[in-house]
């Protein structure tokens, strides 16, 4: 029996470019010299662009594991990079917070990021990159609101 192709071409292209991506920033890290593991050095980007979370929202939006995330967080504390500050409505949660030490750290990420995204940019012409994050954006947006149905029920 044969199967007809399956037409799945922007799912795959989006998982392969997501492995490309992540392959690149990794080699990225190593040229800016954080000192910081691939997994340590998202977990500060993350702090960074989302202020005051909680430890599981933070695992959750990192799509990690909160286990996993937990040992991210102990060694950026020991570091004095990120602390772990009481949250005022619920003394169980940990809300997460840069230091300023971090910031040199922040800048050399960033820099990583900025080499990563030239390249993959480096041959979308410039009027169409705006357009292509918004569509990127809507599709991440369409399968979060997914995602989101699925736990309510």
């Amino acid at each position: 029996m044969s199967l007809p192709y399956p037409n799945v071409s922007v799912t795959m292209l989006v998982v392969d470019l997501a492995r490309l991506l992540r392959r690149r920033f990794e080699a990225a890290l190593t040229e800016v010299d954080t000192g910081l593991t691939v997994g340590e050095a998202r977990t500060l980007f993350y702090v960074w662009r989302n202020p005051g979370l909680r430890q599981a929202m933070l695992a959750d939006i990192m799509y990690v594991e909160p286990m996993t995330l937990v040992g991210y967080l102990d060694s950026l504390e020991k570091a004095g990079l990120v602390k772990r500050c009481p949250d005022p409505t619920d003394k169980r949660a940990k809300l997460i917070e840069l230091t300023p030490t971090a910031d040199p750290l922040l800048e050399r990420i960033g820099e990583a990021l900025h080499s990563v995204r030239a390249k993959a940019l480096e041959e979308v012409p410039e009027d169409s990159r705006e357009m292509l994050e918004n569509l990127l954006q809507t599709m991440k947006d369409s399968l979060l609101q997914e995602a989101a149905r699925g736990k309510q029920k």
